[in-house]
C-alpha cells in the first residue's frame, strides 16, 4: 500500500511539473502551415487596396523587429477583415493570421508595451498595395517561425527632423518675422497672436458701428428741426401776403361808371 501511494504521488507530481512547463514555455510553434494562404490572399483580393501599415524597418528594429510589429500588423489585419463579409473566405484566412499573431503577442509578454514605448518614435505609417502588403505580412510570418526567444531591445537614437517652414521664413522673411520668432521663443504667445488679432479687428469694427449709430441719430434729428422750422415760416408769410393784398384792395377808391364820365363831358362841351 505504501509503494502505491509513493507512486501515485509521484505520478501527479510528474503531471503537474509537466503542465506548469507546457504553459511557462508553449509547446509547439503558433507560426503553423497556414501562412500559405497568403497566396491566396494575394489573389483575391484586388491589387489597387491601399492597406493603411503601422511598421519599423528591419535596419532599424533589429532583432526586436518581430516584437516590435507583431501589434500594429494584428491591428492592421483585423481592420482589413472587417472591409469583408461574415461568409466571405477572405475573412476566415485573415482571422487566421490574427489569433496566430495575437499567440505571438501572449508569449512575449507584458514587456512588449515597455519596448514598444521605446521605440515609439522609430514608427512609420503608410499605405500599401495588395501585394506589397501581404509580403511583409509572410516576411513577418516566418520571422515569427523562426524567432529563438526573447531578446534584449536597445532603441536606436531618434531620427531627428527640421521643419521646412521654419528654415523658408528665416530665409525669405522680412525683419518683422524674426522679431515675430524672437517673441514666439519667450512663450506661447506666437500660438494665440492670430486669435488676439481676429479678436481685435472684431473690437474695432463693433466700436465703428457704434459711433455711426449716434452720429446717424444726430444727422436725422437735426433735419428733422430744419424741415419742421421751414414748415412753420411758411403758415406766418402766407398770412401776412393775404392781409397786405386786402389792405390794399380796401384802400383803392372805386371805379367811376361810363354814364358819370358821359356826364361830365356833356357838361364840359356846353360851357
Amino acid at each position: 500500500m505504501k509503494k502505491a501511494k509513493i507512486w501515485i504521488s509521484a505520478c501527479v507530481y510528474l503531471l503537474f511539473s509537466a503542465t506548469f512547463v507546457a504553459c511557462l514555455s508553449g509547446i509547439g510553434n503558433p507560426i503553423t502551415d497556414d501562412v500559405n494562404a497568403v497566396l491566396f490572399l494575394k489573389q483575391n483580393i484586388p491589387k489597387d487596396y491601399k492597406i493603411p501599415i503601422r511598421y519599423i524597418p528591419k535596419e532599424e528594429g533589429g532583432n526586436c523587429w518581430v516584437e516590435l510589429n507583431v501589434y500594429h500588423l494584428e491591428e492592421s489585419l483585423k481592420a482589413l477583415a472587417q472591409m469583408f463579409g461574415n461568409i466571405s473566405s477572405n475573412r476566415d484566412n485573415i482571422t487566421i493570421f490574427v489569433q496566430m499573431l495575437q499567440d505571438v503577442r501572449y508569449r512575449i509578454g507584458s514587456a512588449l508595451e515597455f519596448t514598444m514605448q521605446d521605440f515609439e518614435c522609430h514608427y512609420r505609417e503608410d499605405k500599401w498595395q495588395t501585394e506589397h502588403y501581404f509580403e511583409y505580412v509572410e516576411n513577418f510570418l516566418n520571422a515569427a517561425r523562426h524567432r529563438a526567444g526573447r531578446e534584449d531591445c536597445e532603441s536606436p537614437p531618434c531620427p531627428t527632423t527640421t521643419a521646412p517652414s521654419t528654415t523658408q521664413s528665416s530665409i525669405q522673411g522680412p525683419l518683422s518675422s524674426s522679431a515675430e520668432a524672437v517673441d514666439c521663443m519667450s512663450g506661447s504667445s506666437c500660438s494665440t497672436r492670430p486669435e488676439h488679432q481676429h479678436l481685435s479687428q472684431v473690437v474695432e469694427k463693433s466700436l465703428v458701428s457704434l459711433l455711426l449709430i449716434p452720429l446717424a441719430a444726430i444727422v436725422s434729428l437735426l433735419v428733422w428741426k430744419v424741415r419742421a422750422r421751414r414748415r412753420g415760416k411758411n403758415p406766418e408769410s402766407q398770412a401776412e401776403n393775404g392781409d397786405l393784398f386786402s389792405g390794399e384792395e380796401g384802400n383803392t377808391p372805386p371805379l367811376r361808371t361810363e354814364a358819370e364820365e358821359k356826364n361830365r363831358l356833356n357838361t364840359v362841351e356846353t360851357v
